[in-house]
């Protein structure tokens, strides 16, 4: 186990980062879905909108900053 989580130190995943974008944009899917009670975009009000898109820039702000911090480390072994 304790292997696993060295490899990982040494080399970073970029999959992972945008697995979870995508997750968080089906989920203000979900919740605006929820809360305009219609899972078709089309018939949400603008305020949905407006809080949805905020959202969905805050998630690739995040995206962002995590992977400007992922860089191959080139450690003596």
């Amino acid at each position: 186990m304790l292997a696993v989580q060295d490899q990982r130190r040494k080399r970073p995943s970029f999959l992972i980062p945008f697995l979870f974008e995508v997750l968080e944009v089906i989920m203000i899917w979900t919740v605006f879905a929820i809360a305009e009670a219609s899972l078709d975009i089309t018939q949400w009000s603008s305020i949905s909108y407006l809080l949805a898109l905020i959202w969905f820039f805050y998630t690739i702000h995040k995206l962002q900053k995590v992977l400007s911090r992922q860089n191959l480390h080139h450690w003596r072994q």
